[in-house]
């Protein structure tokens, strides 16, 4: 079903959504302004002048408008989204198909009003649309709203979206204080996942691996991460964050290092170093501090979970404080509800500390490791940790015990 990719490209792409921001035009006060580095590896430009671009925007085709936004998606590239996001502000057209592309891309600009009211528009036209329903539930998922999201997923009764319908459910229900029996769903759809496409397959292995983190399955994660691929950058980042939980900083650091381009995965890779008293650690650092200067430059808004981030590493808690809470009111997802409690723990703000808590009892967010550490008002170095080295141990013994009883067999039958 060729149709239900636009809505899987648009869930995956609120993992990167927040360093894909198209800004507002600046002009650089003189030519020997530096505002961004591209990578080594970049593509031509696409476009040599204005009227390349012009002559070109009359030719566009939605289908060519999709595939800058799954660019954007998959390499992590703002050059393809504001190309895409020009190509759409060009066009006149309001067919469904043009409106669920603009809804998409204001969400990865992070507008999201602005992208409900668009879904809103095309659901007043066709009720059923699963485009729209499966784009709209993951915009609540973001924001929180978990009740209102599932009353979306559970729209999609056509027997035909049956996987996208329990996909979208279980996502909820692992937030919402059903994470054990949404595993169990996630791994029957993981059974199937080979046989989708490639986007489905994934929307599916990242929901389990936000699962696996928050259960702390060290099984579990094992088996998501033998199948998912590690070229894109929402699964560079699902598989950093498991090994940074884990303690297992030098994988991380082997994973990223050719990655410095990505603000997200850049990030990462400082924490690792920093775990490992690595030297290169300042000059990420540092480099990261430049790209802060450059979203201050343009006036950017939307990048407040990288910058509280590096505001952490930096050890600046009180900026890190505030940004966490700012950005608490856009993003609620697993990755900004650790930033926040990381931030209050460290900043020792007992009203933060409490409103996390009262988040968690309201909605039955399961994240027992983030959890105790609320309670106990202090943040654990690596958080899971313990639970690896307890779980690999458990995992040699139950060997060690399997090998014993194979030699006796053979014992007895000599």
């Amino acid at each position: 079903m060729h149709w239900i990719k636009f809505p899987i490209e648009c869930l995956l792409l609120l993992f990167i959504s927040s360093q894909l921001i198209h800004a507002a035009p600046f002009i650089p006060k003189d030519d020997q302004q530096i505002l961004a580095t591209l990578p080594d590896d970049s593509p031509p430009p696409r476009y040599l002048s204005s009227a390349d671009f012009v002559s070109d925007t009359g030719t566009n085709t939605l289908e060519e408008t999709s595939q800058l936004l799954e660019r954007a998606y998959l390499q992590g590239d703002p050059r393809a989204l504001g190309q895409a996001r020009a190509q759409l502000d060009q066009t006149t057209d309001q067919s469904i198909e043009t409106l669920m592309l603009q809804a998409r891309a204001l969400q990865s600009d992070h507008k999201f009003a602005e992208a409900t009211a668009v879904l809103e528009q095309i659901l007043s036209q066709d009720a059923a649309h699963a485009d729209a329903l499966l784009t709209l539930s993951s915009l609540l998922v973001v924001q929180g709203q978990f009740a209102e999201a599932m009353s979306h997923c559970k729209k999609l009764d056509d027997p035909d979206l049956r996987v996208y319908a329990l996909a979208c459910e279980a996502q909820i229900q692992s937030m919402t204080g059903e994470l054990e029996p949404a595993k169990q769903t996630l791994s029957g759809l993981a059974a199937i996942a080979s046989g989708l496409d490639a986007s489905t397959a994934r929307w599916i292995y990242l929901i389990q691996a936000d699962a696996a983190l928050r259960s702390q399955d060290t099984t579990l994660a094992s088996q998501v991460f033998d199948v998912m691929d590690d070229q894109t950058v929402p699964t560079l980042m699902a598989r950093s964050d498991w090994l940074l939980s884990i303690g297992e900083y030098e994988k991380v650091r082997d994973l990223l290092q050719e990655h410095t381009d990505k603000d997200a995965l850049l990030l990462r890779l400082i924490t690792a170093q920093m775990k490992l008293g690595d030297k290169r650690a300042s000059q990420n650092l540092a480099l990261m501090k430049e790209r802060i200067n450059v979203w201050q430059i343009r006036q950017e808004d939307a990048h407040m979970r990288e910058q509280a981030t590096y505001a952490l590493l930096a050890n600046q808690v009180d900026s890190a404080l505030q940004l966490a809470r700012d950005n608490w009111q856009q993003q609620r997802e697993t990755a900004d509800i650790v930033l926040y409690a990381t931030a209050a723990l460290k900043a020792r703000s007992q009203k933060d500390i409490e409103l996390i808590r009262q988040f968690i009892t309201d909605t039955q967010f399961e994240y027992p490791a983030l959890e105790r550490d609320l309670r106990l008002g202090k943040i654990s170095d690596c958080i899971h940790c313990q639970t690896a080295r307890t779980q690999d141990a458990s995992m040699q013994v139950k060997s060690t015990q399997q090998s014993d009883a194979q030699v006796q067999v053979k014992d007895k039958t000599l």
